[in-house]
């Protein structure tokens, strides 16, 4: 058994159809102890948003410009 999936364009090179197993539901806890944060939400300053940061903890330069890994 099989299901052909509607694949958004970008990935077009992937073949459409999938055998049953590859689409199972994901388990909720992959890790055992590992707990997932909820994501905070922005303050809006000036129409735009912004999150309080309290470290940065390391960046780099990646496709042209700077990341950043913050706390």
């Amino acid at each position: 058994m099989a299901y052909c999936l509607r694949l958004p364009h970008w990935i077009k090179q992937l073949h459409p159809v999938f055998n049953v197993v590859k689409l199972t539901l994901a388990l909720d806890d992959l890790i055992t102890g590992c707990k997932t944060e909820d994501h905070l939400l922005p303050i809006v300053v000036d129409g735009k948003a912004e999150w309080e940061v309290e470290e940065i903890l390391d960046s780099r330069w990646h496709r042209s410009r700077f990341q950043y890994l913050i706390k």
